[in-house]
Parts: C-alpha cells; sequence; structure tokens
C-alpha cells in the first residue's frame, strides 16, 4: 500500500481512483493515472484531484436540483399528456374506419399492431431517452397460412398521426412556463413516453370494456327499472392530478433554504448575520454556523435533492450517521471539511476496521487473549456517536428550518420527536465537581508556580507570566463564570467602582451571552486581588489593548477565545491532572463555584444572581436587588485554593506573543484522524 488516500502504485506508477456518487444512482470508480513516480508528488496531486472530484460532483447535482423537474411538475406534464395521448388513440382509431390500411384487411389486427408498436417505442424512449428504428411482426398463432407481416417502426409511425416525444415535450413544458434547458427536456420526454405506455394499456381496458370509457346515463322517468337486471358499477374516472406546485422553494436545497430563513429572521443576524446586533439578542457567528452545518448534513444526505422533497427516511439516515461519526474530530481536519458525512462515516468504519484488524494480529502474535492493552485501537466502536446534546442540536436546527419551509411550500409531515431526546439520570451528575485537593492539585502546576519559558508552560522554570494561562482556570474557580464569558472579557468590563472592583459580564463585540439572566456584576475574590489580578489589568491597559487575554484573538475571526483556550492551553494541563474522570472539564469549575456557596448556606437568589441563572420566582426577580455585598460574602465561601501562591510582579506576555493567533498551515497531505 502507497498510504495515499485514492491513490494505488502499480509498477512503480501511481494511479488515482475514486468512488463518485451523484444522488440515489449506482456509484461509478474513475481511474486514471498521475503519470508520476514520485511519492511525494503523488501526495500533492491526490488531495487536489480529490477536491476537484468532489466539487464536480457536487455542482453537477446542485445543477440537477436547481434545472430539473420536481415531482409536482412531473405529475403535470404526465397529467397533461395523458389527455393528449387520449384523444389521438381515439383519433387513430377513427382514422382506420375512414381509411384501411394497406398492410392489413382486419382494422382490429392493424390497431393492434399500432398500439404494441407504440407501446414498444414508447418504452425505448422512456429507458433509453431515444427511439431507435426497429422492426415489428404480426404474426397471428392460431392460423399458420396467415401472412407474416413485417414493417419498420420508421414506416409504421407515419400511420399513428401522432408528434414526436421531443416536440411533445417542449409543448408541456412551455405550458408549464419557466425557463427550459437541456435536463428540463430530458425529464419530460420522460415523462411523455411513460404516459404514451399508460395512455396505450388503458385503451386496450376501454376496447375491452367501453363502458368504462363514460360517466354512467341518467334513466329518464318513462323507463322503468328492470328488477331483475343489477347494472354493473362503472369504474370512475380518474381524478385529475393536482396543480403543480412551483416556484422559487421548490428547487431549494436546505442550505439555500437556510439562508433564506436566515434573511426571513432577523432573530438569526438575517442575511448578513449583523441584524439585531444592538440589543445582543441575534443569533452569533457561532449559532448560524451550527446551524449551517446542520443544513449541510442534511443536504449530504439527500444527496442533491431540493428541500421539497425531504422525508421522514432522510431524517433516519441523518441519525444513522450521527451515531456512527467520531464527535471530538468530526470536520476538525481539513480532509474532512471536503468530504460529505456519508464518506466521512465510510472513512471511520473503514479506520476502526483496520485498528481492530492490526490488534488482533498483535494478539495473535504475542499468543494471548488478554494482550489488547498492548496495542490499543486509536478508535473503537464505542467512541463513535455524537453527544445526545450535540444530535438534539442538530435537530433542533433542521426542525426550526423545516418548520418555516413548510409555510412557503408543501413537504412531508416529519416527526421530529423520534430523534430528539431528553437526557435521563439526575441533572445534578451532568458535570463532575472538583474538590478542594483537586483544586490546590491544578494550582500547583508549572503556570502558577513557574515556568521555563512564555512558550513552554508545562515545563517547571522560576518564571511567572500573567495571561490567559495563570488567570482563566483561578477566575472560573472565584467566580463561576463560563469559559466563553471568561476568555472573551474586554477590558471595560472589568472596574473599580463603590471602592470594589467588579467584572461586568454583559454582551460585547466578541460574544453575545447564553441568555438573558447571564447578564450581571460579579465580586473580584480576594484571592485575585492578593494575586494581582487587578494590576494586571491596569499593566495591559497602559499597554494599549483592549482585550483581557488578547493572545487568544485568531487573526481570522474564526472560531471563539473559549475554544482556543480549550484547545492551546486545557488540553495540555489537563493530561497533567490524573485525577479528571469524563465530564470534568472548565465548565466543573462553575458547578464547584455554586456546590461551595450552597454549602455555605448562601440564600437561592444570591446563587442564581451569581451563577446568572434564571430565578425561580417572580418575586425574586422583580423586587430583589443583586446586592454586591451579599455577592462579595457568597463569592468568599468558595474554598481559597490558591492561598500557597506567593504574589509576583506583573509579567506579561511580550507584546509579539499578545498579537492575534495565526491560523496553522495546511497540510499538503491528507491528515488522519487525531
Amino acid at each position: 500500500m502507497c498510504g495515499i488516500q485514492n491513490v494505488t502504485r502499480k509498477h512503480g506508477t501511481y494511479y488515482y481512483r475514486k468512488l463518485i456518487r451523484l444522488g440515489a444512482d449506482k456509484p461509478f470508480r474513475i481511474r486514471f493515472s498521475l503519470k508520476t513516480t514520485s511519492r511525494r508528488r503523488a501526495g500533492l496531486l491526490a488531495p487536489a484531484l480529490t477536491l476537484i472530484c468532489e466539487r464536480v460532483a457536487m455542482n453537477m447535482m446542485s445543477k440537477m436540483a436547481r434545472d430539473g423537474l420536481d415531482s409536482a411538475q412531473r405529475a403535470e406534464i404526465f397529467r397533461r399528456q395523458i389527455l393528449v395521448e387520449r384523444d389521438r388513440l381515439e383519433a387513430l382509431h377513427a382514422s382506420l374506419h375512414v381509411f384501411p390500411p394497406e398492410d392489413h384487411d382486419d382494422i382490429g389486427k392493424a390497431l393492434t399492431l399500432r398500439l404494441g408498436a407504440s407501446e414498444m417505442a414508447a418504452q425505448d424512449g422512456a429507458m433509453q431517452g431515444k427511439i431507435d428504428d426497429f422492426l415489428v411482426a404480426r404474426v397471428d398463432p392460431d392460423n399458420d397460412n396467415e401472412d407474416i407481416v413485417v414493417l419498420a417502426w420508421s414506416d409504421l409511425a407515419a400511420s399513428i398521426e401522432h408528434e414526436g416525444a421531443e416536440q411533445a415535450a417542449i409543448a408541456r413544458l412551455a405550458e408549464l412556463g419557466g425557463e427550459q434547458s437541456a435536463l428540463r427536456e430530458a425529464m419530460a420526454r420522460k415523462v411523455v413516453n411513460e404516459a404514451r405506455i399508460v395512455a396505450i394499456r388503458e385503451f386496450r381496458e376501454v376496447l375491452a370494456n367501453p363502458g368504462a370509457a363514460y360517466a354512467p346515463v341518467p334513466r329518464t322517468e318513462h323507463e322503468p327499472v328492470s328488477q331483475d337486471v343489477v347494472p354493473a358499477p362503472i369504474p370512475s374516472a380518474p381524478s385529475p392530478a393536482q396543480p403543480a406546485v412551483t416556484g422559487p422553494y421548490a428547487t431549494m436545497t436546505a442550505k439555500e433554504a437556510l439562508e433564506k430563513f436566515f434573511e426571513h429572521n432577523p432573530r438569526t443576524g438575517g442575511k448578513d448575520g449583523e441584524s439585531r446586533r444592538k440589543n445582543g439578542q441575534a443569533w452569533t457567528a457561532k449559532t448560524r454556523k451550527q446551524a449551517r452545518v446542520a443544513a449541510r448534513f442534511l443536504d449530504e444526505v439527500m444527496q442533491g435533492r431540493p428541500l421539497a422533497q425531504i422525508t421522514h427516511d432522510d431524517l433516519v439516515k441523518l441519525n444513522y450517521c450521527f451515531e456512527r461519526v467520531h464527535g471530538a474530530t468530526l470536520l476538525r481536519s481539513p480532509k474532512q471539511q471536503d468530504m460529505t458525512i456519508l464518506e466521512i462515516v465510510d472513512e471511520y468504519a473503514a479506520l476502526i476496521a483496520e485498528d481492530e484488524k492490526l490488534a488482533a494480529k498483535q494478539r495473535q502474535k504475542r499468543g494471548s487473549e488478554n494482550c489488547a492493552a498492548d496495542a490499543p485501537a486509536q478508535l473503537t466502536r464505542r467512541d463513535l456517536g455524537l453527544s445526545l446534546v450535540t444530535t438534539n442540536r442538530h435537530f433542533g436546527f433542521l426542525r426550526q428550518l423545516t418548520d418555516w419551509f413548510a409555510r412557503h411550500h408543501p413537504i412531508a409531515v416529519l416527526d421530529y420527536s423520534a430523534f430528539i431526546m431528553k437526557k435521563q439520570g439526575n441533572a445534578r451528575e451532568d458535570r463532575q465537581r472538583y474538590t478542594e485537593e483537586q483544586g490546590r492539585m491544578i494550582f500547583s502546576l508549572p503556570p502558577w508556580t513557574g515556568t521555563s519559558s512564555p512558550k513552554r508552560r508545562m515545563q517547571p522554570g522560576t518564571c511567572i507570566y500573567h495571561d490567559s494561562w495563570y488567570w482563566v482556570p483561578m477566575i472560573a474557580w472565584y467566580t463561576g463564570m463560563r469559559l466563553d464569558e471568561i476568555s472573551s472579557l474586554e477590558l471595560d468590563e472589568i472596574k473599580f467602582e463603590c471602592g470594589h472592583w467588579q467584572i461586568q459580564v454583559k454582551p460585547n463585540s466578541l460574544r453575545a451571552l447564553k441568555t438573558d439572566s447571564s447578564k450581571r456584576v460579579l465580586p473580584v475574590a480576594s484571592q485575585l486581588l492578593k494575586l494581582g489580578f487587578d494590576k494586571y489589568v491596569e499593566a495591559l491597559r497602559s499597554e494599549g489593548e483592549w482585550l483581557l487575554f488578547p493572545e487568544l484573538l485568531p487573526e481570522s475571526g474564526i472560531g471563539t477565545l473559549g475554544r482556543a483556550f480549550y484547545k492551546t492551553r486545557w488540553t495540555h494541563l489537563a493530561k497533567q491532572l490524573p485525577f479528571l474522570v469524563e465530564g470534568q472539564a472548565n465548565h466543573s469549575f462553575r458547578h464547584t463555584a455554586i456546590d461551595s456557596m450552597k454549602a455555605a448556606g448562601i440564600p437561592s437568589e444570591i446563587r442564581a444572581d451569581f451563577a446568572g441563572h434564571k430565578l425561580t420566582s417572580e418575586t425574586e426577580g422583580r423586587y430583589s436587588d443583586a446586592h454586591t455585598k451579599l455577592l462579595r460574602e457568597a463569592a468568599e465561601t468558595i474554598p481559597k485554593v490558591t492561598d500557597h501562591l506567593v504574589p509576583n510582579p506583573i509579567n506579561l506576555l511580550p507584546k509579539r506573543l499578545r498579537q492575534p493567533r495565526k491560523a496553522r498551515p495546511k497540510r499538503l497531505e491528507p491528515r488522519e484522524v487525531e
């Protein structure tokens, strides 16, 4: 194996191979030579070719969805064409009565020959898109003396007197209105031929039962009703098809519909994401991005079909994919950004199978059934599946989208209650709290006790640097603030008022708040002031900074500062904390603070004010003030796990390290799942 995705090597030359899927059609494989024996050049060409293939395939599916005919339009073409065919067949039959054909003395046999030939031609047209000339033979199996009549379809078609499928398709499309394209004409020709097949078979049935073509004839008053003869029921004529539903919504994909949804709903930020920004009530950029991811996944599962054709089965298929992807690495690599969710599911399945196969070989080689720990799989089947919160979020966005879409275009009934589930268990056990002993272990690591350099913060040394490494976990411990609230703090939110330092948590230029009640004023704990938090703020202001932690700001403007802290700082700290269990992370600081206050007997309304929770009663919310003195007393009940730390002179990061973070360069070769 050459180890490059979609590339094989034969006789020293590298070949590119790729399986292409276009909608629900059978996939096909492309294979061609890269004309190189250099592995490095093949590694450069393969990702570029993969990206081109995916873009071409998506463009083709998008074009099919945009330029094609939906089910309602095809039904209307079928309805109109079958009415034309019924009249044509009646005229054909009557013309044989007036002008008997030369190829048959028997009009019935001549009609049978023409009906059979027409049906065969229409079947070829519906299946192949064109009608090749063919021979038609009339043989009477009951009469050996009957002459065998052989005619070419091209000679027989002239006597049938009907317009070609091409002209009929163009006429039906013109009746519907709208722009004509090659794809629409091809689809209309297929429907025209299908209508002819049905009309011919219906005509044969009418010949056998003539009364089926007419409505019941009413009796006159003077006609007696026979008591012995019961009239046979006359089949009712088929009801006409419903009018075609057309318009811009009929061909929209889920992603296109979502952008329209944004435009129609200012609460989402509107078309450009800037609507309702002044009062902080609009969706954040992160929320809009999450909604786009959900719409993207739905589009990929529907494989190019418009949202108007969504069914419950599409949601079932999407849920199947959610259960077979790895949430921690999903869409984290540039490689996966260019893949569909169906391809990502296949990739994870192949990766797990490869790891399991390797582990089995190692166990077999060692001759022991209990050596799984010697060669652990990087990813196991138990690791797959999005969390309940993430799955509910995706389906929640899709429910909002389809509920809005259904007001503009009819769609199938969708039951989201089958996928959105409430988490079982006690909410108090959702996050593991930190004990006081664990807190002391955290703040005994090098970022607080001494590190070697500003870039090697987990390596012990003698230097103390005051930045996000140092302050974010400490602020989380003593205030219970959310990670993104802390990481995105602006210096203007740190104020000295009424003789006390305060953190005014409010919407700012980098983030909104989770809820209205999240807007609050928190006291700066005495332990933070003892270690120089106020001096740190003043030092940043004197340097002309506007953010509390400028080093977390991304140069690209993409991503939250809380996520940046988690990826670049917390993951390194977590490796040095052996007591961590699943669920323990930055949010556990928040639970620790609230639990400490509860254990100290702090009233629930004060705890709610401190945490930014919604108050439980109208009296608490309307008539009580969050007294700063009570909040300071509540803050002091949190265990002082940093009292062993010695205050140091404020040492800011060098100016070059306080610049916005540059994005990592993209790798040229495909990146494996980490």
